[in-house]
């Protein structure tokens, strides 16, 4: 049974970045943004299945639709700067936490005081190896390493000392404590990745090719049934672990520290569990930047994916700078400032974009409601849209 592409875009948000701030979370606020994720996971489903209908009902990837629209030289101007930027320079940006992650990730199993250059670049050697596959048997890997994911961060709650009454208020009840609201903002940010709305439709556009349409599309929401749901349980076992040591710590600044905070109350075992987990979610986040920003850029300029010497130069591009800027130690800051800036605007243009060819589509009949739940979604992406720039504009002040 082919479960389709789902996976592509779990191992794209479940990153280093989704461990550190998940954690954060439920060290510093107990199980109370518990909801958070229910409903960041439910507002990926719907997005994603738009774009898995672009990818395979318009058998167009977002670039494509980009670029047939716009039609005049300042419309591609301005809207091919905004998706190289938040996509090329962006995806360069944020590989360098992705392959430090995953370093981290073999630090914790290791026992190492810190994690050692050798270790980075072993993680950029897997990734390159795995971008050199092809689509489909990528997303077959891939979608091992976030089954595995979810086996070993579901055991770190069976470890853990868990509250399950409080774990289940944290689930069904909404509530913000005092001074979360950025956490809430960093929960659903950090779930809901602009790159993958590039990376899924056309991962879906070749993973589906010469297979009809309407087994296609039954075929990839059977699995979007069973990864993302997975990818939320992901994110939610590592707050709940993180609840399990509140009071323990008051924040943390890197998955090492909140390894060290989890093992007094869940045991050896759990320095295990969260390195094994922590290296699986870098490794499959370093593999998904680079593809994203190939995809996107690619389908702006028209390359095909299996001849197109561009293709591969992006996703090595896009790898080898997040390699550099672990080994020299150069902050990509600057980069990352820059990158957030055109995401800003990004991810709520294209949501809306993937929302309007979803509307306009007349493959499939989609019920006016689920379209209605797609415009409040694209809605809170224009929310985090504005707080990121907010961020941006705080940080060049504050710079």
């Amino acid at each position: 049974m082919r479960l389709g592409t789902s996976s592509i875009v779990v191992a794209a948000f479940v990153g280093p970045g989704t461990v550190l701030t998940c954690a954060s979370a439920g060290v510093r606020f107990g199980y109370t943004l518990g909801w958070v994720l229910v409903f960041s996971t439910f507002a990926v489903f719907v997005l994603q299945s738009f774009t898995a209908g672009t990818g395979i009902l318009a058998q167009k990837g977002i670039g494509e639709a980009v670029r047939d629209r716009a039609s005049t030289l300042v419309q591609r101007i301005w809207m091919y700067g905004l998706i190289i930027l938040g996509l090329g320079i962006g995806c360069a940006a944020f590989e360098t936490g992705n392959l430090a992650g995953a370093s981290a990730g073999i630090q914790i199993l290791s026992g190492a005081e810190e994690a050692s250059s050798w270790y980075i670049v072993l993680v950029a050697a897997v990734a390159g190896v795995l971008l050199l596959l092809d689509v489909k048997r990528l997303i077959n890997v891939l979608a091992v390493f976030v089954a595995g994911m979810g086996v070993v961060f579901v055991a770190s709650v069976v470890l853990a000392p868990i509250a399950w009454a409080e774990l289940l208020r944290g689930l069904i009840v909404p509530s913000a404590p005092e001074g979360s609201i950025l956490t809430v903002i960093a929960l659903v940010g950090t779930t809901i990745v602009t790159y993958t709305l590039f990376l899924h439709p056309g991962a879906c556009k070749a993973y589906w090719a010469g297979t009809d349409s309407d087994r296609a599309w039954k075929g990839e929401l059977t699995g979007m049934a069973l990864f993302i749901p997975l990818g939320g349980i992901v994110s939610l076992c590592i707050l709940f672990s993180g609840a399990a040591v509140q009071g323990i710590g008051e924040n943390i600044s890197s998955v090492p520290a909140f390894a060290t905070l989890l093992e007094p109350v869940a045991g050896p075992a759990a320095r295990i569990v969260l390195g094994v987990g922590l290296c699986a979610a870098g490794i499959t986040s370093a593999v998904t930047a680079p593809l994203a920003a190939s995809i996107g850029i690619s389908e702006l300029f028209g390359w095909d994916q299996n001849e197109h010497v561009g293709f591969k130069a992006v996703w090595m591009i896009v790898l080898i700078s997040g390699l550099l800027f672990n080994l020299t130690g150069i902050s990509p800051l600057q980069l990352i400032i820059a990158a957030q800036a055109a995401n800003g605007v990004l991810l709520p243009l294209i949501a809306g974009f993937v929302l309007y060819l979803t509307w306009t589509q007349k493959a499939v009949d989609i019920p006016l409601w689920y379209k209605g739940i797609g415009v409040v979604v694209v809605g809170i992406c224009g929310f985090l849209g504005l707080r990121t720039l907010r961020w941006v504009f705080d940080m060049i002040v504050g710079g």
